[in-house]
């Protein structure tokens, strides 16, 4: 099916344009992500227009609070950019499409998103994409990951108290964590005050993900690691749900 007309203009309000090749392949993805939508439960959302609005253009909305690569010191590594509880990839994916040279991993405790996950990878080719079958808790306090990303992204995984938690820890200091919130996020951050104290968080930036005339309440938290995350921090699988800072 042809990509809805709507999308080339959405993304250009914006502030961006992809090429033909990359939204032919975030259109591949798309179908393999409601196709698979059929057994498994990877969105409530199954009609192709309000799929390339809610899952595709919504996921895009960070790439403003993205370094560009362009303004990089020559020779630095690649930016590494986490997917907190990435679900069917989101916004990961869509994130790793529209920015090829940002190595991106996904991390998810259920085993079939996950291998639906490497399906994509591996039917799209996309060579900056890992997927990790994990809990964020166990990978916080796995030297491999801990305090190794520049980015660390997000989408409905919880208050953000709790995504705080799941975040800080990955980041070095000076990376920023990119939650994507709803109406309820200047709540949530006068919720979050502990937990920005506890876990090295420095400056706080909330913005609108779409201009006004979107009439669309998501919003981007920005925050700044400032200061190294206690080796506490984060706690056992299950306990920042349970017990929020």
């Amino acid at each position: 099916m042809p990509i809805p007309d709507f999308v080339a203009a959405d993304l250009d309000a914006l502030g961006f344009e992809l090429p033909p090749e990359l939204l032919n392949q975030l259109e591949r993805y798309l179908d393999l992500v409601l196709a698979a939508n059929q057994t498994t439960n990877l969105t409530a959302i199954k009609h192709r227009e309000q799929a390339w609005s809610r899952l595709i253009v919504d996921s895009l909305t960070p790439l403003p609070g993205m370094p560009d690569d362009d303004d990089r010191e020559e020779g630095a590594p690649p930016l590494k950019l986490v997917d907190i509880g990435t679900g069917a990839g989101l916004p990961g994916i869509p994130l790793a499409i529209a920015r090829p040279d940002v190595q991106v991993t996904l991390i998810d405790g259920t085993g079939k998103k996950i291998r639906f996950l490497e399906s994509v990878v591996t039917e799209l080719g996309l060579t900056n994409v890992t997927p990790l079958n994990a809990r964020v808790e166990d990978v916080g306090q796995d030297p491999a990951h801990r305090a190794t990303y520049d980015i660390a992204v997000s989408r409905a995984v919880g208050p953000l108290p709790v995504v705080l938690e799941y975040s800080l820890p990955l980041l070095k200091v000076g990376g920023t964590m990119l939650a994507m919130k709803g109406p309820k996020a200047e709540q949530e951050l006068r919720d979050s005050g502990d937990a920005m104290a506890l876990l090295g968080a420095g400056e706080v930036t909330v913005v609108d993900a779409y201009p006004e005339s979107f009439d669309n309440e998501l919003v981007i938290v920005m925050v700044t690691k400032e200061d190294a995350t206690p080796a506490a921090y984060p706690r056992l699988s299950g306990t920042p749900k349970k017990e929020p800072l």
